[in-house]
């Protein structure tokens, strides 16, 4: 009888796994395939990004053609001068073709100064767009959060850009919490930057890499375009440079963290390491990170172990502010146990919704409701407002104190 239970157990064992990888196969493995598409022959997916120090620094990129090709960013002042910054371009090969991606750092922005620029590569010159640099010793901070978008073709997302575009024109960034898009092919990306090309352009975005930025594998990898669209600061740890990166305003430092990367005990201890670096630098002043896969769950049994008994204690310790998680598709927050931070939000804008737990003592669940957020602070006060995507309904309103 022992003689068949230890051979019965093994033979449970590979049957319950196999029962499992089954089960969730079109979760862990299933790419959406990408059809074939034939590069831009113009500039397009121009985007704008903070540079390390949020009051200096942007950084513009672009694609155009399947071939490297001279490349600049014309920077035009208001009194009709111009700088000119050669552009580098980056051969990026993915399943549907080939793209190249160009990318130039402006420094030595001046405070409250407003910008022009347009793109050129091989001749072929964008239209304009233009920024404004934030005001030297402004007394208060603004800006635009939300979690997934992942529209589908042809959504919603493209009516809600334009409105919030409209009714915050003024914001200093906007900030997302990965999955911008739905799935990492070409006509995802197309529709993104047909709804969002003129935000995008003109208005910093400060995004996370999501589980949908990823290409699905035993040891998923990041869309080779995703960084190439987003040029990030690289000071992040270098086997996620520009995945994770640190963005420094005079009053806060906002950190990015890439969750969806971590595969591994090496993946995992080096963004441990470069996060405690980048809080214990970051005396006397605000702080707010900012990841996908949330350290408290809106779903039941779904709280990330990994994120949750990794990066939490460095946040309490470290007395972080605000900790922003996308996701699980619905609306949760938690406070930890600063008195009135961290506070850790999970939120969402897509069509799709999740099932949400049961609400628990010391947990604020609202399921089935896309949202977004606006942040303001100033040298003593954090103030969230929760809206709800629709009707812009103000549902929730938290306070943090320095």
């Amino acid at each position: 009888m022992k003689k068949y239970i230890k051979i019965a157990i093994p033979l449970v064992v590979i049957f319950a796994i196999a029962l499992l990888v089954k089960s969730r196969w079109n979760a862990w493995f299933n790419n959406v395939p990408e059809p074939t598409f034939a590069a831009a022959t113009m500039p397009d997916r121009i985007t704008l990004t903070p540079g390390e120090d949020f009051m200096t620094q942007r950084t513009i990129s672009w694609r155009c053609g399947d071939t490297l090709a001279p490349s600049s960013v014309t920077v035009v002042k208001a009194n009709g001068d111009f700088i000119k910054t050669e552009a580098t371009g980056t051969i990026i090969k993915s399943r549907g073709g080939t793209d190249v991606f160009y990318k130039a750092q402006i420094d030595n922005l001046k405070p409250g100064k407003h910008y022009e620029y347009y793109v050129t590569t091989n001749g072929r010159t964008s239209r304009r767009y233009s920024f404004t640099m934030p005001q030297a010793n402004k007394s208060t901070w603004q800006f635009l959060f939300f979690g997934d978008v992942q529209d589908t073709i042809n959504g919603q997302s493209g009516k809600w850009f334009a409105k919030l575009q409209k009714k915050y024109p003024n914001v200093d960034f906007w900030a997302c919490a990965g999955d911008l898009i739905e799935r990492p092919t070409d006509p995802y990306w197309n529709y993104l930057y047909q709804t969002a090309d003129s935000i995008l352009a003109t208005t910093p975005i400060v995004n996370a890499t999501g589980n949908h930025d990823y290409l699905k594998s035993l040891y998923p990898t990041i869309d080779p375009r995703w960084k190439h669209t987003f040029a990030y600061p690289q000071n992040g740890p270098e086997i996620a440079m520009g995945l994770c990166y640190y963005i420094d305003f005079p009053d806060m430092r906002y950190i990015v963290i890439d969750t969806q990367g971590i595969n591994d005990c090496f993946t995992l201890a080096a963004r441990y390491n470069w996060l405690k670096k980048c809080l214990s630098g970051a005396v006397d002043k605000w702080k707010i990170v900012m990841y996908h896969h949330p350290a408290y769950s809106v779903r039941k049994n779904r709280n990330n172990l990994q994120i949750h008994n990794t990066f939490v204690p460095l946040i309490e310790k470290y007395e972080v502010h605000l900790v922003l998680q996308g996701h699980e598709h619905g609306y949760m927050t938690h406070i930890g146990t600063h008195n009135d931070h961290p506070v850790y939000i999970v939120s969402y804008m897509s069509p799709k919704s999740y099932t949400a737990r049961q609400p628990q003592p010391g947990f604020k669940i609202i399921p089935d409701t896309p949202m977004y957020h606006i942040v303001d602070y100033n040298d003593s006060q954090m103030v969230l407002h929760s809206y709800t995507l629709t009707t812009d309904s103000l549902i929730d309103c938290i306070k943090i104190c320095r």
